[in-house]
């Protein structure tokens, strides 16, 4: 962040101010304040951020934004709601910036293309990407605050759990060009169980640029080729401007061609395949030549618990469980079958959540796509897996009614050379069957 005064930032806010001194950061989590931290006292249904006030101040916070006094020797900047006030700050101070701003969402794929566009893009000017997970109108403002007069290009990725959420963080970010990666069913129940609602919702993302060329959507969603004018799509079907064929796995490397270019990452899976397609068309289009692309791909630094393999114990884990959707459940089954290994093959499937209408359906499809493969072994876990089993008889298809359980029976296998697959919803934190017991 650019440093400003308190005085300077009450300004822009039309804000009362209490003392003054300069500041160079924003945190909203006193557990994470950095020194010289401007401190937003949120106030949520449970938790009141005016009351970790001081531990913000212990951490090195300079400055408060508050919506009362408080009777601490600290500057203050008072404002009627610190959440808007936030915002307000954030909108302002975007202006401030002049930077190529890229907005992404997707039902899947929008954090490996962040990462894909930041493992290129930081080779090239200062760049700075959505840290984690914080793809919401809260994490959009982070990230703007992350920015500073040197930066040139910044990554916002952005989720979609609930209606207009997209639009609220077009207003903050202002973009200049997009990636829209997919559509699925996830989240339904707030989209009236209506996939073309949530078709339209992310396809929103375009609406504030100008410029539709600098827009770029995946181009296999029937649904996103009615919305498209003059935006750009991306995709295996050849009727896309940019497409992808010719994917080739081999070891711990992928190869692919985006029209008549060849292309090969670190990244395993046609799912990928395809995200990294919407990257390099839009960096394309801002003059990025394919020797920096191709360095870029073969060193992205994924964000945590997306298609990661590792060596655990004496077994190889496949783990991909932040999110669990149908098409995310596809790919990682594709991508496990695919995967050379000689090893002993084990399955473990947690149910996905909030599909909406179709849930059953849908459970049944992933588990007859993992009764088509080559494994040895299928472990479930959940209601709607359990319910998907009921009819199906084959004693290498196990469903455990309970975590615990699925942890007991999952521990030999990790000290035996072993391939598993841990796929999921974010509720079963899988990462769990990996802790000591």
């Amino acid at each position: 962040m650019k440093k400003m005064s308190t005085l300077e930032i009450g300004k822009m806010l039309g804000a009362d101010v209490i003392g003054n001194t300069f500041v160079k950061g924003i945190s909203v989590d006193s557990r994470h304040v950095s020194k010289d931290d401007l401190f937003v006292c949120l106030v949520g249904e449970r938790v009141d951020g005016h009351d970790y006030a001081q531990n913000a101040i212990d951490k090195g916070a300079t400055a408060l934004l508050v919506d009362r006094q408080l009777d601490l020797n600290i500057s203050q900047i008072l404002v009627p709601d610190t959440l808007l006030g936030m915002f307000e700050f954030a909108k302002t101070y975007r202006n401030m910036l002049n930077i190529e701003a890229i907005a992404i969402t997707g039902s899947n794929g929008k954090t490996s293309t962040k990462d894909i566009l930041h493992s290129v893009l930081v080779n090239i000017a200062p760049t700075i990407a959505t840290f984690e997970n914080q793809n919401t109108e809260i994490g959009s403002c982070l990230t703007l605050f992350r920015m500073d007069e040197t930066t040139k290009y910044g990554i916002f990725e952005m989720g979609l759990d609930l209606p207009g959420e997209i639009e609220k963080m077009l207003k903050l970010v202002k973009p200049t060009s997009a990636i829209l990666t997919s559509l699925d069913q996830a989240h339904m129940d707030n989209f009236n169980d209506d996939i073309e609602v949530l078709a339209q919702e992310k396809f929103s993302i375009f609406e504030t640029i100008e410029d539709k060329r600098r827009c770029f959507y995946q181009g296999d969603v029937s649904w996103f080729k009615d919305y498209a004018t003059d935006h750009r799509s991306f995709g295996f079907k050849q009727d896309n401007e940019f497409v992808v064929h010719d994917v080739d796995i081999h070891g711990d490397k992928m190869d692919f061609r985006v029209n008549d270019r060849h292309y090969e990452t670190n990244l395993l899976g046609t799912h990928q395949a395809s995200n990294a397609a919407g990257a390099i068309a839009l960096l394309r289009h801002l003059g990025v030549n394919d020797d920096v692309i191709n360095h870029g791909l073969q060193n992205v630094m994924l964000t945590s618990m997306r298609t990661e393999i590792y060596t655990y114990k004496n077994a190889t884990i496949l783990f991909d469980a932040y999110k669990a959707s149908p098409k995310s459940m596809e790919a990682a089954l594709n991508l496990f079958e695919k995967y050379t290994s000689d090893a002993y093959r084990v399955i473990v499937l947690a149910d996905m959540y909030q599909l909406g209408v179709g849930t059953e359906i849908h459970h049944h499809n992933v588990l007859n796509q993992a009764i088509s493969q080559n494994t040895d072994k299928i472990f479930l876990l959940g209601e709607e897996f359990g319910r998907a089993h009921q009819n199906i008889e084959d004693e290498s298809i196990i469903h455990f009614k309970t975590f615990e359980a699925l942890k007991e029976a999952i521990q030999p296998y990790f000290e035996t050379d072993t391939f598993i697959l841990m796929k999921g919803s974010r509720y079963y934190e899988l990462e769990r069957l990996l802790e000591g017991e």
